[in-house]
Formats: structure tokens, sequence, C-alpha cells
């Protein structure tokens, strides 16, 4: 195990993947906000699966400081936003995937879908209100990796340290 993984006590560790997943967050948010390129609903999908382990983290690591007794459980805690990141993993890969047209996605927010869009839905995206944006076009991309495609990497990496660490929390 590397030395900055055994410095970090493995109660807190929760925290230290809601601190990750909210740098995502704010990254997504500087995306949209400075950037201005707008999230398309699977992207929001995504931001939401952050905010649950941000949720999972800061309940796990307070319970933990509130509760040292409860740190014998931490790898189970440790695990459990672990297979969150997996999730998030998992269903940035999916979205990246729609992207790079290796597979269709939902017919609600794609080029081909047929899903109902409201007349007020219409009218707003005409004035330039709300920008219409469709889940099978990446927004941005470096060396060829989108938005979505960086999450799956950063959230498998995150889901794959925690593993490691709640294995070594099991192990002690």
């Amino acid at each position: 195990m590397t030395p900055v993984l055994t410095q970090f006590p493995l109660s807190r560790w929760p925290l230290l993947m809601a601190g990750g997943s909210l740098l995502l967050l704010f990254g997504a948010w500087g995306f949209q906000y400075i950037g201005h390129y707008d999230p398309c609903a699977l992207c929001y999908d995504q931001r939401h699966i952050h905010m649950a382990v941000i949720a999972l983290g800061l309940a796990f690591g307070g319970l933990m400081i509130a509760r040292p007794g409860l740190a014998r459980f931490a790898p189970f805690m440790i695990f459990a936003v672990a297979a969150v990141l997996l999730f998030s993993a998992g269903f940035s890969a999916w979205h990246a995937g729609i992207e790079y047209k290796w597979w269709a996605g939902p017919e609600t927010c794609t080029a081909s879908g047929g899903g109902s869009v409201s007349v007020s839905d219409v009218l707003a995206a005409l004035d330039g209100q709300r920008p219409v944006v469709m889940c099978d076009e990446a927004a941005w991309t470096l060396l060829g990796i989108s938005m979505a495609g960086y999450n799956a990497l950063i959230s498998a990496a995150m889901a794959g340290l925690s593993i490691a660490v709640g294995i070594r929390g099991l192990k002690s």
C-alpha cells in the first residue's frame, strides 16, 4: 500500500471520497456555469450519483467521528461508498458509450429519440432560454475522451482505491 494511503486514518476515508465527489461536482458546475457547456439529462443523473457519495461519505465519516467505537465498521462503510462509486463508473461509462455511438441511448434524450416534449419546452428552446442538449453528443472532449468518460475513469479509480483501503482495513 502506498505511504499516502497508510497515513490517512481508515475512519476518515469516507470523508475523503465525499471530498473527491464534491471536486467532481465543482468541475461539472464549472463547465456548466463558466464554460457554458450545458449538461444533458444523463449528466444530471451522474451528478446525483456523486451527491449520494457525498451524503454517504459525510454520514459515515460523521458517525465515526461522533462515535469512535464505530470505527471497527469502517471497512464496511468504505465498501458501501465504493459500491456507489462503482455504480457511478458504470453509469458514466454507459453514457460515454452512448456519446461514442457504441450503443443506443434512451430515446428521450438522443437525436433519434421520439420522447414527448411539451410545447413550453420547445418555445423555451426556440427563445434561447433553455438549450436542447442531446445525450448522444459529447459537449467537450480532451484526448478523445468526453466528460462522461473522464467521470467513469475517475469514479473507477476512486472505487478501486476505496476497495483497496477497505481490504487493508479488514486485514488490520
